[in-house]
């Protein structure tokens, strides 16, 4: 359906059409304007093509409404957002004095500084998670089972865990556990073999 759409007049971006249950609207990937919604009572096509006469003859962009500074000023912006921000100041045509504190909010909001992965997931947390999922990853198997494939992975003995569980007042959270079981597992670069019970003598 893009493939009739003329690229954005404003940022040469690629416009696309997004439907919801009840309307549909054609919206520019970089800039964010878009057609007034449309109706989808006589289906998807029919909506298409009235947005589609819209979007390829419209020279000018549609104004700011106040229902789009609403929604966007609740979100947690970030510099993705910075398009879409400044046309909807460039689109507004009046309402200044009281949309200026919206638009003031939001830029205040883009300006402040963003928090990096590091800050939220210290290093040393991602590499230990890391190393437990490469242990488990080396314990997977492939198996069939009545012509179905299932993933098994090995036993892991979590005895020492246990030992050690003694020294968090015996509260067991099971996220906690796991990953104090695979700490204290050898790492699997050798076959780790799996204890071979005795048959019971008849």
């Amino acid at each position: 359906m893009a493939d009739d759409l003329l690229i954005c007049a404003h940022c040469g971006s690629q416009p696309r059409f997004i439907a919801n249950r009840f309307e549909a609207v054609i919206t520019c990937t970089g800039c964010g304007i878009t057609t007034p919604p449309e109706s989808l009572e006589a289906g998807h096509d029919q909506a298409h093509t009235v947005l589609r006469g819209i979007w390829n003859t419209r020279l000018t962009p549609r104004p700011t409404e106040q229902h789009e500074l609403s929604a966007i000023v609740r979100k947690e912006l970030s510099s993705s957002d910075l398009g879409t921000v400044l046309a909807l100041i460039a689109r507004n045509e009046d309402d200044w004095e009281a949309r200026g504190p919206l638009f003031a909010a939001m830029a205040e909001k883009l300006l402040q500084p963003e928090p990096f992965l590091q800050d939220l997931v210290p290093a040393e947390a991602l590499l230990k998670d890391a190393c437990r999922y490469r242990k488990l990853m080396r314990r997977a198997k492939l198996i069939h089972i009545d012509g179905r494939p299932w993933v098994h992975i090995e036993p892991i003995d979590a005895l020492p865990a246990t030992v050690s569980e003694e020294l968090f007042g015996g509260t067991i959270i099971l996220e906690e556990f796991l990953a104090r079981v695979l700490d204290t597992t050898p790492d699997a670069g050798e076959a780790v073999a799996s204890p071979q019970r005795k048959l019971p003598k008849p």
